[in-house]
């Protein structure tokens, strides 16, 4: 149960995705007044300057200088913008690098980098998303962000001074705040913000530039360089305007979500104690959550806290509520005094403080309440899977700790290393008939480096041996290592990858699932991708695609007609509400390629929509009950392609291949 104290949020997934989509229109007009009040304050300043040593009185109404102003701001703050938004086309990870960031190999022997990697992880599996690359920052004070487009491209970043004064459970509120963040759709406004901002703030950069240049004149006319000063001076003066409409903008965007971003922390671990005392943490630490790279104006709203000290950005142009209403709306008792920070213990078993697992040796796999073992009724309303969605809880969190820990160390180390990572791949396509696993050894040995192909032939075992309801998070695991392949290697990843599948002239519902995962995790990294935005707004337009995704659902989960007739029934009923005149079409009519062709244009729809499609598929695959391992990962399929990131769900120990 909760803590009376903590806060609950009765906002969902697809709720947040809208409102960060209203964030960005909101956005976009503060950026556009920004520029207006700019475009003002350049007509004032040209103005001023043709006085200067006119001899005859200048009318303050020149339209052409209006004509010089205007286009002339529109196209140096709106290029800025467009560079700066470029510069982070490759998304989080030039973001991290950009303020300096390392990047935590899998393979790291340190303690605390090594608590970090399986905090995110946990956390990662327990939201159901790609595990993300995680970057420490070189800075003492404690601070943490989040970046990316989606998911599939998204860091977590923390500072040094996180792995060295957090606990355990203090640092898993950290980055639950994070993930927050990931999971709201945060990350794409703040990325976007960055731009705006470098563009409004250009003009200090021009000013400042434009008064050195002056000063290193040594000859020339005296009032031509008087002129240049004035103008250096008055550019930059417009920069330091530009700087606080920059900041204000970042306030006005950022601070709800700061505590939206808090409540969401402790509603997915339960445990307001953990985030509090982070926070608590920065206020008793003289470096407090202080970032020192210059570059860290320009990110100052994706930060944990305030990247800056002092009292100068309290108020209106804070980034971020202050530490102490923050703390009081996580525990309402605080005081207002902040403890002595003192670095954490540096041995491994002080820094996990976990409890003993509860996960039996290798072969059982853990179970998460909320799906059963056996065939009893399930989850009660249809639509609940749905609620699910962007959404981790406690139960879901301690899943994923006893997963994680129930991987044999085989795969898990295999999973952490760039090199294995591929073969890792290979081992999981490896079909269980002797015969065709024979086949794709063959082919592999033929189309992959030597190397890998040994490497492949020594996972194949564990693989084999490993629980169906461990797979797809294996690969998850392994995302990180994949996602430091060469273009190159990438191609070649690829193109064997694609062998593997199509080696008996089929591909079956878990390689469908697999290759969703990786094309869409990996390929937006490696491949141009063209941004979807969403162009249906009807659910009345969308009902045949719908029912192309329901029908192989039905056919799947079901093996006789009657049985998969009332599968489909049950999906229409909850994507449409009411009557639908749709029948289950043979299913010989029902392939992968008409599936996968109908995901694509769903993926297009709005949110609300979304919603729909998530409730219509759990209700046609809990028709009758009881899940199984392939539906299971056709839904995780259907639910990555519609970005709707769904927590893992356990299913029957019984469910074969």
């Amino acid at each position: 149960m909760f803590p009376k104290t903590a806060p609950t949020m009765a906002t969902n997934f697809f709720q947040q995705q809208d409102s960060a989509r209203r964030k960005t229109f909101q956005l976009v007009v503060y950026f556009v007044l920004a520029i207006l009040i700019l475009i003002a304050l350049v007509y004032g300043l040209l103005v001023a300057l043709s006085m200067y040593g006119a001899h005859e009185p200048v009318s303050w109404w020149q339209p052409e200088m209006l004509l010089i102003a205007a286009p002339g701001v529109g196209i140096v703050v709106g290029g800025a913008s467009a560079i700066k938004v470029a510069q982070l086309a490759s998304g989080g990870q030039a973001v991290a690098l950009m303020l300096g960031g390392r990047e935590v190999p899998g393979t790291t022997t340190d303690a605390r980098e090594k608590r970090l990697l399986n905090v995110v992880e946990e956390m990662a599996l327990a939201a159901g998303v790609p595990v993300p690359p995680v970057y420490v920052l070189p800075e003492a004070g404690i601070n943490a962000f989040a970046a990316g487009y989606a998911p599939g491209d998204a860091v977590v970043a923390v500072s040094q001074g996180c792995l060295d004064y957090l606990t355990r459970d203090e640092l898993q509120g950290v980055v639950a705040h994070e993930f927050s963040h990931i999971l709201n759709g945060d990350m794409r406004l703040n990325i976007r913000l960055i731009g705006l901002i470098f563009g409004i703030m250009v003009l200090s950069i021009i000013g400042r530039s434009l008064m050195f240049a002056s000063r290193g004149r040594s000859s020339g006319r005296q009032d031509s360089r008087g002129g240049m000063v004035l103008l250096g001076l008055g550019v930059f003066a417009l920069g330091l305007v530009g700087a606080f409409f920059g900041r204000l903008i970042m306030a006005a965007v950022s601070r709800q979500r700061e505590y939206l971003a808090d409540a969401s922390a402790v509603q997915f671990t339960r445990n307001p104690d953990g985030i509090a005392g982070a926070l608590k943490k920065i206020g008793g630490l003289a470096e407090g959550s202080r970032i020192g790279t210059p570059r860290a104006a320009e990110a100052a709203h994706m930060f944990f806290a305030n990247a800056f000290a002092g009292a100068g950005l309290a108020g209106l142009l804070a980034t971020h509520p202050p530490l102490v209403e923050r703390i009081r709306r996580l525990i309402p008792q605080f005081d207002g005094r902040f403890p002595e920070v003192q670095p954490v213990g540096a041995d491994r078993e002080h820094l996990e403080e976990r409890r003993p697992s509860r996960v039996p040796p290798f072969g059982g796999a853990p179970t998460l309440p909320g799906l059963p073992q056996v065939p009893i009724p399930v989850l009660g309303l249809a639509s609940k899977p749905a609620s699910r969605v962007g959404h981790i809880d406690r139960e879901a969190i301690d899943y994923a700790h006893e997963l994680h820990d129930s991987m044999p160390e085989v795969l898990r180390v295999a999973a952490q290393e760039p090199f294995s990572a591929r073969a890792l791949v290979y081992a999981l396509l490896m079909d269980p008939r002797a015969d065709l696993r024979e086949l794709q050894l063959t082919q592999l040995k033929a189309g992959a480096e030597p190397q890998d192909f040994a490497e492949a032939l020594r996972l194949v075992v564990p693989v084999q041996a490993l629980p169906d309801t461990h797979r797809l998070p294996l690969l998850d695991l392994a995302l990180p290592a994949l996602r430091q392949m060469s273009p190159r290697q990438h191609r070649a990843f690829r193109a064997q990858v694609e062998l593997l599948m199509i080696a008996d002239q089929r591909l079956t519902l878990y390689e469908y699932a697999l290759r969703c995962v990786l094309h869409r995790h990996l390929d937006a990294q490696f491949l141009p991708q063209r941004q979807t935005h969403p162009v249906h707004s009807s659910p009345k337009k969308l009902t045949r695609p719908v029912a192309t995704v329901l029908a192989l659902l039905a056919w799947e989960g079901q093996p006789e007609r009657d049985q998969a007739a009332r599968a489909f029934d049950a999906g229409m009923r909850e994507y449409i509400g009411g009557d639908h005149t749709h029948r289950l079409p043979p299913r010989e009519e029902c392939s992968l390629a008409e599936f996968d062709a109908a995901l694509q244009m769903l993926n297009q729809s709005v949110s609300a929509i979304k919603r729909r499609i998530v409730a219509a598929c759990a209700g046609c695959i809990l028709a009758n009950r009881q899940v199984t391992v392939r539906e299971v990962e056709l839904l995780r399929a259907i639910c990555d392609t519609l970005d709707c990131p769904l927590p893992p769900l356990a299913v029957e120990k019984s469910a074969e291949r």
